[in-house]
């Protein structure tokens, strides 16, 4: 009896001690710098690639738009393979440098083939050729991705235990990214009107691209010795207990991660707006610098809104928020698509560029509200895995939702390739400048899917999360019955925490 009081005072105080775990502050400001600046490169690349890479691509290379959808189906249906397997690799991955810590630079070769290669190639090619290469390159990338994603994914959540002290990481890095996330895209748009019109503009690309790579390369290497994972982990013995099958099927039976996938589906309003968005620029407008002007407006409200975030979601749950910032900014796209983007006719060309300004400020106010809401339900939908399953399966739910996304992401890129190609969107390009052109046609086309298709797609974002029911009361036994579970792994690995 004796023996169980005490082996019984033992679990009771792992468990009080695994809840201090979860409530205790352990990043420093070094930590919140480092995990900052190791995704720097990342979102500038982000943001440059898909504004300009799609414009590059149609207007420069000779690329259809029709082309580039095709190549990326066939890219994917070939990436099928390591995405079935990406997952449960980085689930069973132990080094001395952490479980996901090396995938940031492992992969870095093949993305750097896949990324920089199309900047270089010949123009004027046949669209079977280029669908042939682009096919290769999009493959190389996705292989790259397959691990990269999933583990810088998991790292943000394995950085700390505490949920709050993870939220407001999550705040400081939406922070940084609002500051510094798009420094080489908006210079690089400057450049493009600013240099002489005797440098063609390819190579203006061509070097906007080759900064961004390099930027990716010396950000991520800086990550990796920079960070340190600190969440409780099953051992290996524990990971061998649990197929990669049973994995599998707990992951695709999770009803948020459903709810996840199908709200990105709808991402595919504001891709096709991200798309053409220098085509709007240049032809109705007619300079590329002007969204440089306008928007150094449009991402104020961020400022101020974000330092919000953390206690919002506290008063009305991490879902609620993103719910309602999402029908907001649909709201406000729907509005400027009915007022148009010339209400003062297109001779006020200084009135119109300030309306378009504050419509789009007003569009983008709460980006900062969703990304931070965004990537705090992700932390969610890995501790409710966790929680359903016993195992942290961070890699094996992104392989699974990347598995399944290569579908619905496909069906989007169909989608707006067709519609792009359809609308006959294209910018001239003529002995290396492009001419703004007059056809109302051309304008008109422009404008539905700049403003009307990420209006719906914002709006279809809201209504799909009202279904992810991890919030609430579920929410909070979830993270009481993990302090248990995670003090049991301490007890059974010996584990030490700091």
């Amino acid at each position: 009896m004796a023996d169980e009081k005490t082996v019984l005072t033992a679990e009771q105080e792992a468990v009080q001690k695994q809840r201090e775990h979860q409530n205790k502050n352990y990043l420093s400001p070094r930590d919140y710098i480092a995990y900052n600046l190791s995704g720097f490169g990342d979102k500038n690349w982000d943001t440059f690639n898909s504004r300009n890479a799609s414009f590059f691509n149609r207007n420069i290379l000779g690329v259809s738009a029709w082309t580039l959808s095709k190549a990326s189906v066939v890219s994917s249906i070939a990436d099928t393979i390591d995405n079935a397997v990406s997952g449960a690799i980085i689930d069973r991955t132990r080094t001395r440098w952490g479980r996901v810590r090396p995938f940031l630079v492992l992969t870095l070769p093949l993305w750097c083939i896949a990324q920089g290669v199309n900047w270089s190639l010949p123009v004027n090619l046949s669209q079977g050729v280029y669908m042939g290469i682009f096919s290769v390159l999009y493959y190389l990338g996705s292989i790259a991705n397959s691990f990269y994603a999933p583990a810088y994914g998991a790292l943000l959540y394995n950085l700390t235990p505490n949920v709050d002290e993870r939220n407001r990481l999550i705040a400081t890095d939406t922070y940084a990214d609002l500051i510094g996330g798009g420094i080489l895209p908006e210079i690089f748009k400057l450049l493009v009107d600013i240099l002489p019109k005797t440098l063609a503009r390819r190579t203006i690309y061509m070097g906007g691209a080759y900064a961004g790579v390099i930027m990716v390369i010396i950000f991520r290497i800086y990550g990796f010795f920079a960070l340190r994972e600190r969440v409780p982990l099953a051992s290996r013995e524990q990971m061998n207990q649990v197929s990669v099958w049973k994995s599998f099927k707990s992951v695709i039976g999770c009803r948020p991660m459903w709810v996840v996938l199908i709200k990105s589906f709808f991402g595919v309003g504001k891709g096709m707006s991200s798309q053409i968005e220098s085509d709007f620029w240049i032809n109705c407008y007619g300079k590329l610098s002007y969204s440089t002007v306008a928007g150094i407006f449009t991402g104020l409200p961020s400022y101020f809104v974000l330092p919000f975030a953390p206690k919002l979601s506290r008063k009305f749950g991490v879902r609620n928020l993103c719910c309602g910032s999402y029908a907001f900014c649909g709201l406000c796209y729907f509005i400027m698509y009915l007022i148009g983007y010339e209400p003062f006719g297109r001779a006020r060309k200084v009135l119109n560029i300030i309306w378009i300004t504050i419509a789009l400020t007003l569009c983008g106010s709460l980006n900062s509200i969703q990304r931070y809401s965004s990537t705090a339900m992700t932390g969610d939908l890995y501790d409710y895995v966790e929680w359903k399953t016993g195992i942290r399966n961070e890699g094996m739910i992104n392989a699974a939702m990347g598995y399944v996304s290569l579908l619905t992401n496909q069906a989007s890129n169909l989608i707006s390739g067709a519609l792009i190609t359809k609308l006959g969107i294209k910018t001239t390009y003529i002995n290396g400048n492009f001419v703004p052109s007059d056809d109302p046609v051309l304008l008109r086309n422009i404008w539905i899917v700049l403003a009307l298709c990420p209006a719906i797609g914002r709006f279809m974002k809201g209504v799909t999360l009202m279904f992810f029911n991890v919030n609430g009361k579920t929410k909070e036994k979830m993270m009481e019955d993990l302090a248990v579970a995670r003090a049991a792994k301490v007890m059974d690995t010996g584990t030490v925490e700091e």
